[in-house]
């Protein structure tokens, strides 16, 4: 995952509810029935508030990122779950969330966030959850997007994971990347992909954007009238590019863990497979 910083994330827990209105505006639903939709599953067939989430901070690789665990915490509360944050870190702390019977477990280092469910042994993964809540946002905001031509800026693991999911939409799809190689080789990979070299000219030819970069856009290369669903931070957009735009959606965390739960939940309730990086089958023997 993309390493967060404290700056970026420390109004997440008082911005939860702001959230939840502000994606009533711009999709039509809050935060909670959006996770759901976005696992294909009907609002009210999730019971959140039967799910205890522990999480447990994580000191390996650069440490522990202050607020982190506090701000997981807030948005799987949005959610009607249960949570608390462990008091020990790392092993102890993983021990600590099955001694309280924790449902699920968040935790994160600088390589990859996952919500294992120790009901299951399986896990959803971050940059997954992103991407398909990212591309679900989109979607509803322009009334889905089967035959649309859709530009992904940024050709990393939640761009990546984003082309994938929109090709299944149905959307015809153009990637651009600061590196041409990384758009190209997914160009290469997946049928119905057009790598774009020049960034600026991908940017100022589409109407539907997913932004995956962390570089900042200047607003001048927006499209009047364009929707734009944008996991990439820090924000990337100028008072000039939201004035042109039609709507931009946009989170630091809650959303990508508001899917994530939701994920992770389905897999118990739904007999969701558990394969890829959708989820994965923690095995314990």
């Amino acid at each position: 995952m993309t390493r967060l910083t404290e700056e970026l994330i420390k109004d997440v827990p008082e911005a939860v509810s702001s959230l939840d209105l502000e994606l009533e505006a711009k999709i039509g639903m809050r935060l909670r029935e959006f996770a759901c939709y976005s696992m294909g599953v009907k609002k009210g067939e999730i019971v959140f508030e039967d799910y205890s989430v522990a999480i447990v901070p994580v000191t390996s690789g650069q440490g522990v990122i202050g607020g982190f665990s506090k701000s997981v915490a807030a948005a799987a509360e949005s959610l009607g779950m249960h949570s608390f944050v462990t008091k020990f870190c790392d092993v102890m702390g993983i021990s600590e969330a099955f001694s309280s019977n924790a449902d699920i477990i968040f935790m994160a280092d600088d390589d990859r966030f996952i919500a294992l469910n120790t009901r299951t042994r399986s896990f959803s993964d971050n940059i997954w959850s992103t991407a398909k809540g990212y591309v679900t946002a989109l979607k509803l905001a322009d009334g889905g997007l089967e035959g649309k031509r859709v530009l992904v800026i940024g050709a990393g693991r939640v761009g990546s994971e984003a082309v994938k999911i929109l090709l299944g939409e149905g959307a015809s799809v153009e990637v651009t990347d600061i590196l041409p190689s990384r758009s190209q080789d997914l160009e290469k990979r997946h049928r119905g992909v057009k790598a774009r070299p020049n960034v600026e000219e991908a940017i100022a030819d589409n109407r539907l954007i997913l932004n995956a970069s962390p570089g900042l856009i200047p607003g001048t290369l927006i499209r009047k009238g364009a929707v734009i669903s944008s996991p990439g931070v820090p924000y990337a957009f100028d008072a000039e590019g939201e004035k042109r735009a039609k709507v931009i959606i946009h989170d630091v965390l809650s959303l990508g863990v508001a899917v994530m739960a939701a994920a992770s939940v389905s897999l118990s309730l739904f007999n969701i497979p558990a394969s890829g990086v959708v989820a994965e089958r923690l095995v314990i023997e």
